[in-house]
């Protein structure tokens, strides 16, 4: 729990920051494939976790992988990995990212939504799916979408915190319950 709130006060840090140089949407695309180029090469990922390697080691290596680029916001990000270094918190790096991600949509008045469904959408239903959550959420919508056939139909439905589950599969076992709980003499 204690590295979840860490992992966010780094994300709130980074953002307060990204904000005020105008930095934020760049900086979210630019943590985004970081940890997604981490999650596919675990040996990366342990070097630049590792407290062995110097800071410095570390710094150099990322320098030469942001080489071609040399503006503001490759700066900051180096500066800021640079910081999660030195307190030994880089482990907290796809954490990090998850959350900035949320705080600047919620900045700018986006957010994600997850929508899984035993069946492919059609492009009709997804809309509609999408117009009714951005009501309900009062904000605009990037959806997911995740094909699960163990739902048997219907739709499960995730944003922010809340999940939303009209799926055949969730009907089934809360009438399962119901009947678990009916006495028959």
């Amino acid at each position: 729990m204690k590295d979840l709130l860490a992992a966010r006060r780094y994300a709130e840090a980074l953002f307060d920051i990204a904000k005020v140089t105008h930095q934020d949407l760049e900086l979210k695309e630019e943590l985004k494939v970081l940890s997604q180029a981490l999650k596919k090469s675990k040996d990366i990922e342990r070097f630049l976790s590792n407290p062995f390697y110097k800071n410095d080691q570390k710094i150099k290596a990322l320098e030469k992988f942001y080489q071609k680029e040399h503006n503001q916001t490759y700066g900051t990000l180096l500066n800021f990995l640079s910081v999660l270094f030195e307190k030994n918190r880089f482990n907290l790096i796809h954490e990090i990212v998850e959350w900035y991600q949320k705080i600047v949509d919620a900045h700018h008045g986006m957010g994600e939504a997850e929508i899984r469904s035993a069946t492919p959408l059609s492009a009709d239903a997804e809309k509609v799916i999408t117009s009714r959550l951005e009501r309900i959420a009062g904000y605009k919508v990037a959806v997911k979408k995740e094909v699960d056939p163990s739902l048997l139909g219907g739709v499960r439905v995730k944003i922010g915190y809340k999940i939303l589950d009209g799926s055949v599969r969730h009907q089934i076992d809360r009438l399962k319950a119901e009947l678990q709980t009916v006495n028959v003499i």
